[in-house]
């Protein structure tokens, strides 16, 4: 009986340690990556404390602008300035947005300011459980960018 229990465990230590080598962290497919690769993008992140000089050119006219778009309970507003093609988040507001969710705060707390800057467009990645407010952000962003063409 337990010549059978360690033959079973032997067959089964050999099957399954080819798909664990398979999602190894030091796999094949990982080790064939040139160590160049590596480098290059170890210095193009070296640089990257101040990500508004490294912000692409936007082609809006100089000005100030805001826009407004619809959060979850209400308005959101933003005033957006461009200058020299960059754009930079003046003020963006939305009381009304649920706290504890996460839209409230990010607003607050400056993560929509820097997503939008970072993106020198309404394009940013939002805020995961709050969908609604980062919507209203975006859409707010577009109207603002909107009187700036």
């Amino acid at each position: 009986m337990k010549r059978q229990i360690a033959f079973a465990a032997c067959c089964l230590a050999m099957s399954v340690s080819p798909l664990l080598a398979g999602c190894s962290p030091n796999a094949d497919a990982t080790s064939e990556q040139p160590e160049a690769g590596v480098e290059s993008s170890q210095n193009t992140n070296a640089s990257g404390g101040d990500s508004k000089q490294e912000a692409p050119k936007s082609t809006y006219k100089d000005g100030t602008y805001e826009g407004e778009g619809k959060g979850m309970h209400g308005p959101i507003t933003v005033t957006l300035t461009v200058a020299d093609g960059v754009i930079t988040v003046d003020e963006l507001t939305g009381s009304a947005e649920t706290a504890g969710v996460g839209g409230k705060e990010a607003i607050e707390d400056g993560t929509f300011k820097a997503q939008i800057e970072e993106a020198q467009s309404p394009e940013i990645d939002g805020v995961s459980g709050a969908t609604m407010t980062s919507g209203g952000v975006m859409k707010a962003v577009e109207a603002a960018l909107a009187q700036a063409k």
